[in-house]
């Protein structure tokens, strides 16, 4: 092993300066104490990484960080902030709950997918909306129900409803209104009722 060059330098106005080097690995060690913080700092011919403490913070800053531990716990008791300038990915692999006690906003400047290999509930105790330049709801292995106080099904320029079995059923009055042409045509066309009036 090659041996280090270690100094330590005490001034007055610059405090202490405990240096350890390694000429052979090419790597500095340096601990300094100038009365209003403590750095610590790790040079190499490549890369440094530097932990400041005042009084007040503490700053990190390296290549590569990395924390292991049973149990994390990070609070703040005023704003947090979190970016990255590359991929951000937060996972677990048994529950995971995002939770606001206010207001919530998720926004993606590209495509934004939600799934769930399982149930997925989307629910609001007030109005819940949904909206995009096109839009499509299906269901691929059983019915799709829409079920409301009121259901309005309205299409600005046209609406179609096509499937090979179609039925609409009233429990009290059914009005089909046109104010242009109304067309009612089939191979078969049945029109029955205790009172049938036409035209």
């Amino acid at each position: 092993m090659a041996k280090l060059i270690c100094t330590i330098d005490l001034d007055k106005e610059k405090g202490l300066t405990v240096t350890v080097e390694d000429p052979e690995g090419k790597l500095t060690q340096t601990v300094m104490l100038d009365g209003k913080a403590i750095t610590l700092e790790v040079k190499s011919d490549s890369d440094t990484s530097t932990i400041v403490q005042k009084a007040d913070s503490i700053s990190v800053t390296c290549k590569a960080f990395s924390v292991e531990a049973d149990t994390i716990t990070l609070k703040s008791k005023k704003e947090s902030a979190w970016t990255s300038d590359e991929t951000l990915e937060l996972k677990s692999t048994k529950d995971m709950a995002l939770t606001s006690s206010a207001k919530l906003t998720q926004k993606a400047s590209k495509d934004a997918v939600l799934s769930s290999n399982a149930n997925l509930e989307l629910k609001a105790t007030q109005k819940l909306t949904l909206e995009g330049m096109e839009g499509q709801v299906s269901a691929t292995g059983g019915p799709l129900k829409l079920e409301g106080v009121k259901l309005e099904l309205k299409g600005k320029s046209q609406a179609e409803l096509g499937a090979p079995l179609i039925k609409v059923a009233a429990q009290g009055q059914l009005g089909l209104e046109s104010s242009g042409i109304a067309e009612l045509k089939g191979s078969m066309t049945s029109v029955s009722g205790s009172l049938v009036k036409l035209g």
